[in-house]
């Protein structure tokens, strides 16, 4: 079990092109020796399949990429039993989640709101598109590794909002509905929210501390949630728990106490009545692989 992000990235030593914030590879042969089989990513990833075929599961759901398509998954998902051809490669972009913030700021409000639609997105791409996809990351990659001046950064944050902008249009192609002009405060809001929850360097809250930090009553902000997801607040972020908990309890360096303690629950007790609630087993009986 793996968490992705730069630490562990610059940690790991593999033959990554990256800064404090972001993180470009396209030689997939070097991730396939490290045989981890649960992967959590702390950040953004996008990745252009450039030959062969792969499976990832994901929330018990399963995704098939071939060459050609475009994967982008969110922060705090989890890859589960991930299978690849032996022929295998992609080129694959790390972005924390404090930068696609910044990139946001450069673009329309609908790119950071299709990011949170869903979890993980698998995106069909015409041979222009890839083209053009390859030309971005071979110039990421080629600024990256270029030496500091006064406009890199500037540099880097514009190739990257490039690079956003030839998704939304791949997004428009693939689905109109996909995307939208323009977004009502209520879609606005759960942006944000979804932005915090999936924040790995953000605490979890609960309803009313959400619908205080957003400015609004808790009775509203559920209603927004259930309206636009079809689930409340509660289920949202209980799901997100449940999600990182889960990761947790898989790697046996923590105990439940320390778990418990990671995720702001009171005591271990409490957590394990959450858990159990959510999940049908207790923290241990998971841990234990004693499932239902």
């Amino acid at each position: 079990m793996k968490t992705l992000n730069i630490r562990t990235i610059i940690d790991e030593g593999l033959n990554f092109h990256y800064n404090e914030h972001i993180a470009i590879f396209d030689d997939f042969e070097q991730v396939r020796r490290h045989e981890v089989s649960t992967v959590l990513v702390e950040g953004f990833l996008f990745s252009l399949v450039t030959r062969g075929v792969a499976q990832l599961s994901v929330d018990e759901n399963t995704y098939q990429l071939k060459e050609g398509d475009i994967m982008i998954c969110h922060p705090r998902i989890i890859f589960e039993k991930s299978m690849m051809s032996m022929d295998f490669n992609a080129t694959m972009l790390f972005l924390s989640p404090n930068y696609i913030a910044h990139i946001s700021q450069m673009v329309r409000m609908e790119w950071s709101h299709a990011m949170f639609s869903r979890a993980l997105q698998v995106l069909p791409a015409d041979e222009m598109t890839q083209e053009r996809c390859r030309g971005y990351f071979g110039l990421l990659q080629n600024n990256l590794q270029s030496p500091e001046t006064a406009n890199k950064e500037l540099r880097l944050r514009l190739l990257l909002a490039s690079l956003v902008y030839e998704l939304i249009d791949l997004y428009r192609a693939q689905d109109d509905k996909t995307i939208q002009q323009t977004y009502s405060s209520g879609e606005n809001i759960l942006h944000r929210f979804m932005q915090h929850l999936h924040d790995p360097s953000l605490p979890y809250l609960n309803v009313n501390e959400y619908a205080s930090l957003f400015c609004i009553t808790p009775k509203y902000f559920s209603g927004i949630c259930k309206r636009f997801t079809g689930r409340t607040a509660n289920q949202l972020i209980s799901d997100e728990i449940v999600r990182s908990a889960k990761f947790m309890l898989r790697d046996s360096s923590k105990s439940i106490k320390q778990i418990a303690s990671s995720m702001g629950f009171k005591n271990q007790s409490h957590f394990g009545r959450f858990f159990r609630l959510q999940v049908g087993v207790s923290p241990q009986q998971y841990r234990d692989g004693k499932t239902q």
